[in-house]
Formats: C-alpha cells, sequence, structure tokens
C-alpha cells in the first residue's frame, strides 16, 4: 500500500515526494525522520546541523546494531554506527538518549568520529534538495552543486514555491525550515512520519531479502511480551507435571522456568509461540542471543507437538494456539490437532532451518550448545 503526502495548494510537495524515489543510501529517510522529530518536540524552525547529525545517529542505531540489519555496502550511517559503536561504552540496546549524547560529543570535540559523522553534513542537506531544483541543477558538475543549492534556497524562500528549509549560519550552522512548510509539518505529522518509514521499510527490506519481521525493527526493542506464552506453559505443565529442558534435560516445574526464544528474539522479533519452550534459568542466560544446535530441534519440535495436543484438549485452544494456524496455514485446529509428528516436525523444520542460516550470514553465533 502507498501512503501519498497530503496535498497544499501552496507549496511543491511534489518535490518533496522525489527526495524518496530511487533511494541508494538511508540518509535520506533518517534526515528527513529527525527533522520530523525536532518538529514534534517543538525544537522551533532553526535547527543545528549537528544537532540533526546527532538525532540520525540515534534513529539508525537499533536498525544497525541491535537488529543487524544491512543498509547496504555504501551507505555512509552504517559505518558511522559501527564506528560508534566500537569506539564507546555503548551497548546494542542503550537508550537512545545516551547514543544522541555520545554522537553529540564526538561532534563537539570533531574527533576523528565527529569529523566523520560531520562529514555527513556535506552532503546529507543538500541531496534532499535536490529534488526542488532539479531543472537549475540538471547536467551541472558536482562540486558546484551544493553552491548552488544553497544559493538556490536562500532565492526559494521568497517565491511562491519555497523549498523546504535553507542555510543559516547563526546562532551555528544549521537549517531554518520555512514557514509555510513548518505549519505544514506540524499539520501532518503523523502521515509525513509513517510515509518516510513506509519508504525505508521498502529501502531494507531490499537490502534484507527474507530477514523476518523487518518492520519491528526500525526502532528500539520494547517490552517482550510472554504473558500468552506463560499461560501456555503453565497450562501445559499443569496438565504433565514436568518438562525435562531441551538443552540442559533438568525438570522444570510451573513457576520455576524462563521462556526461550529457540531462534533468538533479536533475529525474529516477535514472541510467536512456535519459536517459544520453556528452559532454566541458567540455561536462558547462557544461550542469550545464540542459536541453537540443530541437534536440539528434535526435541524442540517433540515438546512443541506435545503441548499442542494438551491445550488442544481445553477450552482455552483457539486463544492459544492461533500462532500454530497462522504459521502452517491451516483452516482449523482440527487439521492441527490430527497432524502427525512427523509432519509438524517436517512442517516445523521448513520454517526454521532456512532462518538459521540467515541468522548467521548476519552474524549471529550458531551452534550452540549447552555446557553444563
Amino acid at each position: 500500500m502507498m501512503i501519498a503526502l497530503p496535498n497544499s495548494p501552496k507549496l511543491p510537495i511534489s518535490a518533496l515526494s522525489s527526495s524518496f524515489e530511487q533511494v541508494t543510501n538511508s540518509y535520506k529517510f533518517y534526515w528527513f525522520l529527525v527533522i520530523l522529530d525536532h518538529v514534534r518536540q517543538g525544537m522551533g524552525r532553526v535547527i543545528a546541523i549537528d544537532s540533526l547529525l546527532a538525532y540520525m545517529i540515534g534513529h539508525s542505531w537499533y536498525p544497525l546494531n541491535f537488529y543487524r540489519l544491512s543498509f547496504g555496502k555504501q551507505d555512509q550511517i552504517g559505518k558511522l554506527v559501527t564506528l560508534i559503536g566500537t569506539g564507546s561504552d555503548l551497548d546494542a540496546n542503550s537508550p537512545q538518549h545516551q547514543i544522541i549524547e555520545v554522537a553529540h560529543q564526538h561532534l563537539s570535540q570533531r574527533d576523528e568520529i565527529g569529523r566523520q559523522i560531520a562529514h555527513l553534513a556535506d552532503f546529507v542537506p543538500y541531496r534532499f534538495l535536490r529534488p526542488f531544483f532539479a531543472q537549475s541543477l540538471r547536467g551541472m558538475v558536482d562540486w558546484k552543486i551544493n553552491r548552488s543549492i544553497r544559493q538556490l534556497a536562500e532565492a526559494s524562500f521568497s517565491s511562491p514555491e519555497p523549498c523546504l528549509y535553507r542555510f543559516v549560519e547563526s546562532p551555528e550552522w544549521g537549517i531554518e525550515i520555512h514557514p509555510d512548510w513548518y505549519e505544514y509539518l506540524q499539520q501532518h505529522l503523523a502521515i509525513l512520519t509513517d510515509f518516510c518509514l513506509w519508504n525505508l521499510l521498502n529501502y531494507l527490506q531490499k537490502n534484507n531479502p527474507n530477514i523476518p519481521n523487518i518492520a519491528a525493527k526500525l526502532f528500539a526493542p520494547t517490552q517482550r511480551d510472554l504473558h500468552l506464552a506463560r499461560e501456555f506453559w503453565n497450562l501445559v505443565l499443569s496438565r504433565k507435571g514436568q518438562i525435562n529442558c531441551i538443552y540442559s534435560e533438568e525438570p522444570l516445574h510451573r513457576g520455576a522456568y524462563s521462556i526461550d526464544h529457540f531462534l533468538p528474539w533479536r533475529f525474529v522479533a516477535h514472541d510467536s509461540l512456535w519459536n517459544l519452550a520453556p528452559t532454566s534459568r541458567r540455561v536462558n542466560s547462557a544461550k542469550s542471543d545464540c542459536v541453537p544446535d540443530l541437534s536440539y530441534f528434535d526435541r524442540f519440535a517433540q515438546l512443541q507437538h506435545q503441548a499442542i495436543q494438551i491445550v488442544l484438549e481445553t477450552p482455552r485452544k483457539e486463544r492459544l494456539l492461533e500462532d500454530y494456524v497462522l504459521l502452517f496455514r491451516i483452516p482449523t485446529l482440527e487439521e492441527l490437532q490430527s497432524m502427525s509428528f512427523s509432519t509438524f516436525r517436517d512442517k516445523l523444520y521448513e520454517v526454521i532451518a532456512p532462518q538459521i542460516q540467515i541468522a548467521a550470514n548476519m552474524g549471529f553465533v550458531t551452534g550452540w550448545r549447552f555446557r553444563s
């Protein structure tokens, strides 16, 4: 579904829309997102470019560092995020305000990392405006473009169809959003954000084929909701009495277990029941974000199949087994009930095994085995 930008009788909306066409780097998406972020926070029409650059690092941190998505081989933001990550005490899931603060510090000090972040300002603010002046810039040699865009943006501010912003040097090097555009951004903040995120999602999907649930990986990780999983496995344990951990073979009892994501949550970014199993707390801690050795798969599938058969005999089956109905694309629970273990195992393997290779390609540790 294509998201269209709201029209305006006094603004060249088509030029803004064109900024997101045929994009080969992520910077245009993040540049516009952080402009919207500053508008949302009521920071005024004049915004320091260093502030925008620091926010770009903060916004792109989680897709790159936490979820390990690829932004493409030529993407400069991806390289900068990696550089900051290796040169600081930041973790992959550090709070966004800390990430922005660290980027700000590098920019203020203009150290090696700060200079590399600042280099984004040599092309990002200008290239974003280029569609506003497509005719004037046609055929121009590259080294003249930035100066020409500055001049055109300045002249545009008093024209009938102004560009989004012009460049200012006071109180510091920054941009000044045109009053009409500022009003437009404020009025359509939610739609513009969705438009930008939709285009960013398409860009990331092209660069990360077969990666699951990319839409959930655009932002900082949210608190995981394992209430349904707890209800599911508590029900199974109350009927079965005891389950053995698939990794350590320790006995597990109701109220004394952790929930493990067979494929790590950091990779799948969901809590679907078909990927979950109870484990001991020490096993869950040791496994962390690792992908288990496939030798554990048959135990995992056996436990899953047994649990499903138990839940099928309860009044809560419709709600608790919905993930499996969706996964196997079956019309009714009766089909799930009649599914043999062999068929169930093969269908689940067809889902999980290919994703293990994808996770390995993304840098996740695979072949993990529990050692007591």
